[in-house]
């Protein structure tokens, strides 16, 4: 029950804050489709690009995204909503270059489901001898992408987080998992920063193929590195659905010495509707 109830704050956590597939068939290269002379793209997470006017998109262990303009998308996790609240919006700045510039601005409020898991026994991954102070962390990010070839999409990313506290968080209370840790980690120093790269390829037909790694570094933390890489294989049978497999490899500093974990197989379905 313990190593359940963190598996699924590691998914949550990390849907919250690090969309992990998406593909955007113009951004790539590839022949944009139109409708009435607009441009369509699609399959945009995790890139500068955002999705069309009045598109959705929401998967198994992703956000519900929607754009409710050409330049602005709003996401949410549907299912953590409930335990961890939480709000993200992309913000796209057109241009520059051939490079799609945008930011990315998020509010996790945790405290719920820490409080839930600081208990005794079954479920517990906190001692109940401790305070869980009212937490929000803020992420604001910078994404740039563009392609370098015509079948290529590069993204790069970084940004600075900070964490609001309604009182002192016990340094004891840290959940030391892969993916939980770093996420978490902001609220005991109080800031830090993030910020990775991500190359995407088309592959034969409807198949794409992407990589990338990302880096937490917490400066006036005990622990301050965290690393975490990945490869997905995806397949897009339409605008409307996707499939992605993968694995994923992270490497930390936690207060009990530094640490390798492979994940795998990892995988997601994603489900897209609306826009032009």
């Amino acid at each position: 029950m313990r190593m359940r109830n963190a598996f699924l704050l590691g998914i949550a956590l990390a849907a919250v804050h690090a969309p992990v597939s998406g593909d955007s068939e113009q951004a790539s290269g590839r022949p944009a489709q139109s409708d009435g002379g607009t441009a369509w793209r699609h399959w945009t997470s995790g890139t500068a690009y955002t999705m069309p006017a009045g598109r959705w998109e929401v998967g198994l262990f992703q956000s519900l995204r929607h754009a409710g303009s050409e330049s602005v998308e709003w996401s949410t996790h549907p299912l953590a909503f409930f335990l961890i609240p939480n709000l993200s919006v992309k913000w796209s700045h057109g241009s520059r270059n051939g490079f799609q510039i945008a930011t990315r601005h998020s509010l996790t409020y945790p405290t719920p489901l820490l409080r839930l898991l600081s208990r005794k026994g079954i479920g517990g991954l906190i001692s109940p001898e401790f305070h869980i102070p009212h937490l929000v962390s803020i992420y604001n990010e910078v994404l740039v992408s563009g392609p370098i070839a015509r079948s290529l999409l590069v993204t790069a990313n970084a940004g600075v987080c900070f964490a609001v506290k309604s009182g002192v968080l016990d340094e004891r209370t840290t959940i030391d998992l892969p993916v939980v840790f770093p996420r978490l980690n902001v609220f005991y120093p109080g800031y830090g920063f993030h910020g990775g790269t991500e190359l995407r390829a088309d592959g034969f037909r409807r198949w794409r193929i992407q990589t990338g790694a990302g880096v937490f570094y917490y400066p006036a933390a005990d622990e301050r590195f965290a690393f975490e890489q990945k490869g997905l294989l995806l397949w897009n049978q339409s605008r409307t659905f996707q499939i992605c497999v993968g694995y994923q490899l992270t490497f930390g500093e936690y207060p009990f010495g530094t640490q390798w974990h492979l994940f795998g197989p990892v995988f997601d379905l994603t489900w897209g509707w609306g826009g032009k």
